[in-house]
């Protein structure tokens, strides 16, 4: 479906376009505004939903210009071409509209095949870049998301984390990372083929999802490795929320096995505390270093890094 926002003072102007259209197929739906003010109003409430914008230059309340400035200026607005419609034939007021952001402008009185024309070429494009947005979204997803579990990959999580990092050393906030690795995940992809191991990492990504908030992060940091981000979390609270994730995955039965198989992993726990000299890498290294210590020491353990108030009860 397609809709257009008719933005004109004169009622009698907006029922001529609309008649002109309905003489077309080009809109299944046309959507009415008075001023500039009433068009904005009607355009934030619907957005992407409106597909092309045909706005009166002079109007009360707020004109075609001031109307075209804040759509422009809207993120979420500015991909909606707008045409103006005006009887105003000045070269400089209609280099105005362009340099404002105008897609095109037709003079008034409006002549109904160059109206239909304009209008189909407008919707075209707009056709075009809605296209365009959807593929921009889908290769930024791709770029950023784990192809098997569908959670964040590596890349996506050290971006999040510089960020992340960044505020939280600036306003003094805590921040924990836990480093996870799936026990002997090699036995089972050599003893029950390597799609059963897929379903272990996309189960197991599942599992650290539930348990978490939504300022939270679960990503693949590679292989049968995964990191957990608690922003806003200490130390305590890191070594608790790691625990309870390790008693999880024990308990849980995970599904494509002909006879029960138990499933453990190992974490490593690392907290930003008041150490203005550290960066995200080294975060990384020392949550990374906790999980080989909890490996060493037996597996199916947590551990945390020297820089915890608090060592982690294992068990």
């Amino acid at each position: 479906m397609s809709t257009i926002l008719i933005i004109d003072d004169s009622e009698t102007a907006r029922r001529q376009i609309i008649k002109n259209l309905e003489e077309t197929d080009i809109f299944d739906l046309h959507l009415e505004a008075e001023d500039g003010a009433q068009g904005l109003k009607t355009l934030t409430e619907i957005g992407s939903g409106i597909d092309v914008v045909a706005c009166d230059v002079s109007m009360p309340v707020m004109d075609g210009y001031n109307f075209l400035r804040m759509v422009k200026a809207r993120e979420e607005l500015k991909h909606i071409p707008v045409i103006m419609v005006t009887a105003e034939t000045d070269v400089e007021e209609i280099v105005r509209a362009f340099d404002l952001g105008a897609s095109d402008y037709i003079t008034k009185p409006i002549t109904p095949s160059i109206l239909k024309v304009r209008l189909q070429n407008m919707l075209r494009i707009k056709q075009l870049q809605d296209q365009l947005m959807m593929q921009k979204d889908l290769m930024e997803v791709m770029a950023t998301t784990d192809p098997l579990t569908q959670i964040p990959n590596i890349r996506y999580f050290r971006q999040w984390l510089d960020n992340e990092f960044a505020r939280s050393t600036r306003y003094g906030n805590d921040l924990t990372l836990v480093m996870i690795d799936i026990d002997h995940f090699k036995n089972i992809n050599d003893t029950y083929g390597h799609p059963q191991g897929d379903r272990v990492l996309k189960e197991m990504a599942e599992l650290f999802k539930e348990d978490m908030r939504k300022i939270d992060i679960v990503a693949r940091y590679g292989g049968e490795e995964f990191v957990i981000a608690l922003p806003q979390t200490g130390c305590d609270g890191g070594v608790i929320a790691a625990m309870r994730v390790k008693e999880r995955v024990e308990n849980h039965r995970f599904a494509g096995f002909q006879d029960p198989v138990t499933i453990t992993i190992s974490l490593g726990v690392c907290c930003l505390l008041d150490n203005a000299e550290a960066d995200p890498q080294k975060l990384i290294d020392e949550a990374d270093q906790a999980l080989y210590r909890a490996k060493r020491s037996g597996r199916n353990r947590v551990e945390a890094a020297s820089n915890c108030k608090r060592a982690a009860k294992t068990g």
